[in-house]
């Protein structure tokens, strides 16, 4: 059976963490299935043969979040153009497989399906449009209401959907969606990345420190002028709390320049680095944070890859937002939802100065990890979709 997959952001090797396509796609070939990728990134390589029994088309489409709006828009077209192009040359197609984000992708994901007249499965991401529009980037009303209409024909010409939190199942449900049609297949716990971790390993600058990560995307919706007001919070009160943030974003200058001007010592600012490395500095810090910009209430639907690793690492978690998120960590006592950054200050004091709740609330986190979220679990659901479709 041969699988035609569509994400335009594919990563094999992600700071951010977004290498899900990449572990389903590998699970689908090892498990007998062909499948060809189509994706906007550039390929490692020149050719469409990838490693590990993939075969990765790119469009080669530029695109990143600094681009202006109409930049990101011409970017959308070009791969909708040249996605569509090569999935018709792909030949003996059985499943069509697309992954949002962007909501664009489903015009040649339901294009091929209705041309090559096969199944559609759609992965949806992020609930759009619902989410730019809630946080006021979707503004005119002719965009809404068009962007609204593509969810629905998508949405239609679906044979499954898959959502990756329960927030999202209740989103389209309340949409009118059929739940025999839905499926929650959350991100994945990759244990055997952070097993392979033998040895944390510590750079001089976080010797001694009780490090407080936050790897990935420094966007508006990740609110991470949060982290820094609970670093403003904690720096008066004890010397040895270090707040690593790391990645890449279009917010990431604002951050650095804050820093430097209220002094915030507390607070280093990386670049991103490859997903190994990344797994390495998780594994080696003592609490991860995760956190939006709380004012929407929408963004507490999100599934991030973090939350995902800080489970795999074994790390206790501290978000500041509700939802799903927050109803696990406290039913399964892994970590804290804590809104305000006095709460969440107080709260990491704590857990530095009580190993047995650190310990306690570690040990959960992993066995959640295992028991529920692992990146096994997550494959075999998805691979019981596709057999039954």
């Amino acid at each position: 059976m041969k699988i035609l997959y569509l994400h335009q952001y594919f990563l094999t090797n992600s700071s951010n963490g977004g290498t899900r396509s990449y572990e389903f796609a590998k699970y689908l070939s090892d498990n007998g299935y062909k499948v060809n990728v189509i994706t906007g990134t550039e390929c490692e390589k020149k050719y469409d043969e990838l490693q590990d029994g993939l075969y990765v088309y790119s469009t080669s489409t530029k695109y990143n979040n600094k681009m202006s709006k109409w930049r990101r828009i011409i970017a959308f077209f070009d791969y909708i153009i040249k996605a569509l192009i090569k999935g018709l040359k792909t030949k003996n197609i059985d499943i069509v497989f697309a992954t949002s984000t962007p909501l664009t992708i489903g015009i040649p994901a339901v294009l091929l399906a209705k041309l090559l007249r096969k199944k559609l499965i759609f992965e949806v991401r992020d609930v759009w449009p619902d989410v730019p529009i809630q946080l006021g980037f979707i503004n005119n009303k002719f965009a809404a209401k068009f962007l609204t209409k593509l969810e629905f024909w998508i949405y239609k010409n679906s044979k499954h959907i898959i959502v990756l939190s329960e927030g999202m199942y209740q989103n389209l449900i309340k949409k009118g969606i059929q739940a025999e049609k839905l499926s929650i297949i959350e991100n994945m716990s990759n244990l055997y990345l952070y097993d392979n971790v033998k040895n944390k390993y510590r750079d001089s600058v976080l010797e001694g420190k009780f490090v407080c990560i936050h790897p990935g995307t420094m966007g508006h919706v990740n609110g991470l002028d949060f982290v820094l007001d609970v670093a403003k919070e904690i720096i008066e009160l004890d010397n040895d709390i270090l707040f690593l943030l790391i990645g890449e974003g279009n917010r990431k200058e604002h951050l650095i320049k804050r820093v430097k001007e209220e002094n915030l010592t507390n607070v280093l600012i990386n670049d991103a680095l490859p997903k190994e490395e990344i797994v390495t500095e998780i594994k080696s810090s003592d609490l991860g944070i995760m956190c939006v910009d709380n004012k929407y209430k929408i963004l507490e639907d999100n599934s991030a890859n973090k939350f995902f690793d800080f489970l795999a690492a074994g790390l206790p978690i501290l978000i500041n937002y509700g939802g799903w998120q927050k109803q696990v960590l406290e039913e399964t006592n892994c970590g804290r939802s804590k809104i305000t950054p006095q709460e969440m200050a107080t709260t990491i004091l704590e857990l530095k100065r009580n190993q047995k709740l650190r310990d306690e609330m570690s040990n959960n986190s992993r066995e959640l990890a295992e028991n529920k979220y692992s990146d096994t679990i997550a494959k075999k659901k998805l691979l019981t979709i596709i057999k039954n479709i």
